[in-house]
Parts: structure tokens; sequence; C-alpha cells
């Protein structure tokens, strides 16, 4: 990875306090009661600089999506569970990810179903890279890929229908999670969860 200049260290850091403080006032307010002038105001920054970020205050929220995004690549580079069992491997990575959620579960819900419902009413597909949902599918699938080379997974499986499954009780989960009002973890439960998909069920 190249390095950064301090201009664009400077510039990364600027759009994450506006992210930042974006988020506090979301929780605070609600999303839509939140206005652009009360970001930038709380910010300490210009109309002009929260527009040369984010288009849009919608845009907050896909900035959510492709930290996800970004986070997904990062943990698949993590060297410590390279040398693991495939199982381990996908286990450890998505245990990982949960736990980045669960820093903030109120933001994580708010963003999460404001990006749903963005999604849903909106005729712009997003570029799969920058989409959580298919960048963990490419992920699992590589990773169950790879696991058949080393012949930690059965060749019979069909992979991508497996990956699906995975990346799928993965999002029920995370669903779940937000949803409840208990002291659920969803880093427990998903990693309960991958056992029990890899021993598999019945005699």
């Amino acid at each position: 990875m190249r390095n950064m200049s301090l201009r664009e260290k400077k510039k990364i850091e600027t759009k994450n306090r506006i992210f930042e403080v974006s988020g506090k006032l979301f929780k605070e307010k609600g999303f839509e009661n939140t206005t652009i002038d009360e970001i930038t105001k709380e910010a300490g920054i210009a109309k002009g600089t929260f527009f040369n970020y984010f288009p849009t205050k919608e845009s907050l929220v896909f900035y959510f999506a492709e930290q996800k995004a970004d986070l997904i690549c990062d943990l698949t580079e993590n060297e410590a569970i390279d040398h693991l069992h495939t199982k381990e491997r996908i286990k450890k990575f998505l245990v990982a990810l949960a736990e980045s959620y669960e820093k903030d579960k109120d933001l994580t819900k708010l963003l999460f179903f404001e990006y749903g419902r963005y999604i849903k009413n909106s005729r712009d597909v997003p570029d799969k890279d920058r989409n959580p949902h298919s960048r963990l599918t490419k992920v699992i699938l590589d990773l169950l890929e790879e696991g058949i080379k080393k012949r930690e997974v059965k060749v019979s499986i069909d992979t991508r229908i497996a990956a699906e499954a995975l990346n799928a009780v993965y999002f029920h989960t995370l669903m779940v999670w937000l949803k409840s009002e208990n002291e659920l973890s969803f880093s427990r439960d998903i990693s309960a969860k991958i056992d029990l998909l890899f021993e598999g069920i019945g005699d």
C-alpha cells in the first residue's frame, strides 16, 4: 500500500470528522430531522466543505456502507488468520466484522435501515464493490474455493450456494440483533451459527 501524502491524510480526517459529527446528530435527532446546516455548524466547517465530500445527506449513509465494504477487504488481508483452517478463517472474519458493528449499535441500526430504505426506493444500483452484501459474498466465495484447494472443504459443494447461504445467515443474524432489545451478542451468535453450519445438522 502506498504512503499517503499529508494532503490526502487531511482529506480523510476531514471526511471522517464530518461523518462522526453527522452520526452523533443522527442519533440525537434522527436522520430526517438533522439538517446539513446543523452538521456543518457542529463540525465547524463551511457548507461548501461538506459538499466537497458529500454531495447529499444520503451520501453519508453510503459512506457508512463503503466503510463496511472496505473493512471486509481489510479483514481478509489479516495475515494472522492465513494459517488457520478454512472454517476458522471464515468464522474469525465474520466475528471480527460483527464486532465492528457492535461498537455502536444505535448508529449501525439507524444507518443500516436508512441504507436499505434508500436502495429500495432508488433506481440507482450501487456499485457491487462498494456494497457490503456483495463484497461479503465474494470474500466468502473466495475463502471456500481456497478451502477446496487445501482439501478443507468438500469438493462436491457448490461454493456459490454455500457463500450465499453463509451471507444470508450473517445478515439475518445482523437484522435480528439490530431489532432486539435485549443483550444479545451479535458476534457470539454468528460464531455459534458458523460452527453449526460447518458441522451440519442430523445424525
